[in-house]
């Protein structure tokens, strides 16, 4: 592993030790665990957009290198693409938010920061230090295995997404119990996979890198999960006793 990579991994998972323990004490401030407390906020939508935007516009500059143009790195590229495709554009234009729904400037900050750290660590790993990723690594487990959780995954995430948007009406502004799909097991399937999707390209891509986020993304979405299902068993009348929060029959 280049020292340069090296430095910028442990330091992400350094941040992300840091995230997960300060997770358990503060909720991420946007949506229903929004606060004034954290400063100067936008609205939700905005807020999503130029957090995530960054993947979209940096990962090309990023992906460069000798391998760059070959056959695999490319499929990933095309992985990314789709992801950020739904993360950064269609969700945050599809959402039926809240009039009142906020995002902290300073999440919004802290999102880029990471959205560019490990688009940093995947294009530059597959464009020029995978040198696993030749036309041979198409038939390595790691890689169909990788893939198909990576899509399970994505496709659970955009499902529940739009089971989520499905729930609120016009100008309605009130929160009802979500049904339906993988719903009928946790309260947050669409973090469960979004989880899943990021297990699954760090293992296609068998790219260090892929370790910070999805370590990363455990330390929000891992607490805030637990935090959303306690908030609907609070405050929704008849929510589903036996429904868990984010693994099925688990947790």
């Amino acid at each position: 592993m280049p020292t340069n990579y090296g430095i910028v991994l442990y330091a992400g998972l350094g941040f992300a030790a840091v995230s997960a323990l300060a997770s358990l004490f503060v909720r991420s401030p946007y949506g229903r665990f929004a606060s004034k407390s954290f400063g100067p906020s936008l609205p939700i939508r905005a807020g999503w957009l130029l957090m995530e935007a960054p993947a979209i516009v940096f990962y090309p500059l990023f992906f460069a290198g000798p391998r760059s143009l070959e056959v695999v790195p490319l499929i990933f590229a095309g992985v990314w693409t789709l992801h950020y495709a739904n993360r950064a554009l269609y969700f945050p234009l599809s959402m039926r938010a809240r009039p009142d729904s906020r995002m902290a400037w300073l999440v919004v900050i802290i999102g880029m920061a990471v959205v560019c750290t490990h688009g940093w660590l995947y294009a530059t790993w597959l464009g020029a230090h995978g040198a696993h990723l030749t036309a041979a690594w198409l038939a390595d487990p790691r890689f169909s295995s990788g893939l198909a959780l990576y899509l399970l995954g994505f496709a659970l995430n955009v499902h529940s997404d739009a089971l989520l948007r499905r729930l609120r009406r016009g100008s309605e502004r009130g929160y009802r119990i979500p049904e339906g799909g993988a719903f009928r097991w946790v309260s947050c399937p669409h973090y469960l996979g979004e989880l899943l999707a990021w297990a699954g390209l760090a293992l296609a891509t068998w790219c260090p890198g892929g370790l910070f986020v999805l370590a990363v993304s455990a330390a929000n979405l891992v607490p805030r999960a637990r935090a959303t299902h306690l908030w609907y068993r609070r405050e929704l009348p008849g929510y589903p006793e036996d429904r868990k929060a984010l693994i099925p029959f688990v947790f």
